[in-house]
């Protein structure tokens, strides 16, 4: 059998790995894993498996056990999930229900591979190492297109970069400041942006962008591996918005200086690549609109719902924020100390960046005591 590229299973190496999964995916990469050394594969799993020992898998000989099994035996185990895109949110809830804590999703790129080596018909895919070369080229070439234009050119400004919490709804724009958009945003009443991110293809937002004239960024969700297909925006989109692309490194939540060369930080939020953005513009004040990194929904009463929970159950991804928020903090006072980020109505960021309440907001939230609250004033800004 074919031996695996020692690189391709370096994020696998060290682990005491569950295969989850004996569908078709499965029966190509566990065979695989199995034979290898350094590969720590205990058993085979999967939702529908209910026994203590429902024997081994293939010619493997791995035993199969229910989820419940395994976690009793191994629960410190990690569990890497073998199955296609769209089981991967039901088969993550499940291993945490079984409770497991450490859940990884098998790379892309061995899939491709095998693929390629029981398909030999198929198309053949690039391989990984051409695949990293021609991303490098893209990505450098885009955001060289999107991005450098846009270096230091708020410099000095204040910047407003608007999410879509509820506390979006407590904000009167100040004018004559750079508004810098994600999601749903640009459909709140009153609201004119400058600047617009978008990384999910959203069908009744997208349909709607075009009456609008702002600047629009458009994620490249193929190059990711949580990539979806029906997540991919249609190139006909990107060409009647005046569209422009950007990559980001998600999961990876690093941060570089110029993004004209590097992707934009992850973070599991669109908000985090228009913050990215923001710095990149080099205002000496960002103020964060409706940031309110919460579980109360979004300002237009719509509750909150992710496709990032395919990878972060929705109880674990407002704590991923709030680490890629402090990591953002740390950035810039590192990099740019004489900027400055104001957190409009802060619910949970408090106390992280210099906390500001409007008026309103106050009127509406009498638990909190107005006399230890800054107020925004725009004339400040």
């Amino acid at each position: 059998m074919l031996q695996l590229d020692p690189r391709l299973i370096a994020d696998l190496v060290g682990k005491d790995l569950i295969a989850f999964g004996t569908g078709g995916i499965g029966k190509m990469l566990i065979p695989y894993l199995a034979q290898e050394p350094d590969i720590k594969l205990h058993g085979v799993t999967n939702s529908r498996v209910t026994t203590v020992d429902a024997g081994t898998f293939l010619d493997t000989r791995l035993p199969i056990r229910s989820l419940d099994t395994w976690a009793k035996l191994i629960p410190e185990a990690t569990i890497l999930l073998c199955v296609i895109r769209k089981n991967e949110a039901s088969a993550w809830s499940a291993c945490e229900a079984a409770g497991f804590k450490k859940i990884i999703i098998a790379p892309f790129y061995l899939i491709e591979m095998l693929q390629d080596l029981y398909n030999p018909g198929r198309m053949p895919t690039a391989h990984p190492m051409l695949r990293m070369m021609c991303l490098a080229n893209e990505l450098r070439d885009i955001h060289k297109a999107s991005f450098a234009e846009f270096k230091g050119c708020h410099r000095g400004q204040t910047v407003a970069v608007v999410a879509t919490g509820p506390t979006l709804n407590y904000y009167t724009q100040v004018k004559g400041i750079p508004h810098i958009g994600t999601n749903a945003s640009f459909l709140k009443e009153g609201m004119s942006l400058d600047y617009y991110f978008i990384r999910h293809y959203e069908r009744e937002w997208c349909d709607k962008l075009k009456e609008y004239n702002f600047i629009k960024f458009f994620a490249r969700n193929e190059w990711t591996e949580q990539h979806h297909d029906y997540d991919r925006f249609p190139e006909y989109l990107i060409e009647e918005n005046n569209g422009r692309r950007f990559f980001t490194g998600e999961p990876n939540n690093e941060l570089y200086e110029d993004i004209t060369y590097y992707p934009l930080m992850g973070g599991y939020s669109i908000i985090f690549q228009a913050l990215q953005f923001a710095v990149f513009t080099r205002p000496k004040r960002i103020l964060l609109i409706g940031c309110d990194c919460s579980y109360n929904g979004h300002f237009d009463g719509t509750p909150l719902v992710s496709s990032v929970t395919v990878l972060l159950p929705a109880e674990r991804f407002v704590p991923q924020w709030i680490e890629a928020y402090k990591k953002l903090k740390l950035f810039t006072e590192q990099h740019y100390p004489d900027m400055e980020i104001i957190s409009v109505n802060p619910v949970g960021l408090k106390g992280m960046f210099r906390d500001m309440y409007t008026e309103s907001y106050l009127e509406e939230h009498p638990e909190i005591n107005r006399t230890e609250c800054e107020i925004f004033d725009e004339i400040e800004l």
